[in-house]
């Protein structure tokens, strides 16, 4: 191992994981969640538009997608799933670790994480705005099948179709900034997830990180749904728009800056303390080496 630290090991490393990530035989669950996602939300967006001859932004499902009080549970936990076995120590990985310094692996395999997430990120909001591509315009201004559908069908006011994109969000936010905050507070979501596992797998706990992300995805999740005060507490609150403001007043809820800060500060607490904590990591007795 050399004795200074070095910047292209800790992409080397991260390079290796991301690698085996892609061409892993579980990312057909991810594809499963694609057509998931397509059918359950985005089809619906595009039905209504058809039934009112009038054209969605091409960006709206995109969002629809990432202010489901539903999918808000289904797409993290693809992602846990994907990343369950990671960082992965298998033989090669062990000779690695030989050859590089501790802190260059953990930089690494946080490089992966953020890299793998954006990645998971990207393909979802591929595969949401090219469904309607074509029947769809660019501004940035929210299409009438959002905005008006409930108001031309009162008697379907109330269906999922109608809903996925609330008051709350198209009364408060252009749909462009929309995009780039859920894109942005999704992603470190997944930041902080994957973090969380691995400062689990630092401290030689491996089996118990898994269970407890599906916890706070889950736990989070149920609180948003019932827009419990005690829903800020947990990180799915701060990835829904909607949830930060209400139908009509400017003041919001929950300032969007606030959970920005709250996804920094979390993955950068956890960061130093696994910075901290890996000189301790026995890798040799790591139970899911192989």
């Amino acid at each position: 191992m050399g004795n200074r630290f070095s910047v292209s090991r800790i992409f080397r490393i991260m390079s290796i994981d991301l690698y085996k990530w892609i061409v892993n035989s579980r990312m057909v669950v991810a594809a499963a969640m694609i057509v998931f996602v397509w059918s359950f939300a985005i089809d619906p967006l595009i039905n209504i538009s058809k039934e009112m001859n009038s054209p969605l932004n091409f960006i709206e499902p995109f969002i629809a997608v990432f202010n489901s009080r539903t999918l808000c549970l289904v797409t993290p936990a693809v992602y846990v799933f994907l990343i369950s076995d990671y960082p992965h120590l298998d033989r090669n990985s062990l000779f690695i670790l030989h050859r590089v310094h501790k802190r260059e692996w953990l930089l690494g395999q946080l490089l992966f994480f953020i890299a793998s997430s954006f990645i998971f990120m990207s393909v979802i909001f591929i595969f949401s705005v090219i469904p309607n591509a074509v029947n769809s315009f660019a501004a940035n201004g929210w299409s009438l099948v959002v905005t008006r559908y409930g108001v031309y069908n009162p008697d379907k006011a109330q269906s999922f179709a109608a809903n996925l994109i609330t008051k709350e969000l198209y009364n408060q936010v252009a749909p462009y900034q929309a995009a780039a905050l859920s894109f942005l507070l999704n992603w470190l979501y997944m930041i902080l997830l994957s973090t969380i596992l691995l400062m689990f797998h630092v401290l030689n706990l491996r089996k118990i990180g898994v269970p407890v992300l599906i916890s706070i995805i889950a736990i989070g999740s149920a609180l948003g749904v019932f827009r419990s005060k005690g829903m800020w507490y947990f990180p799915m609150a701060h990835t829904m728009i909607s949830l930060h403001f209400t139908q009509y007043l400017k003041e919001p809820i929950m300032k969007i800056e606030y959970s920005i800060m709250y996804f920094a500060g979390m993955i950068l607490l956890i960061l130093i303390f696994c910075l901290i904590m890996i000189g301790r990591t026995d890798f040799l007795n790591i139970d899911d080496n192989e």
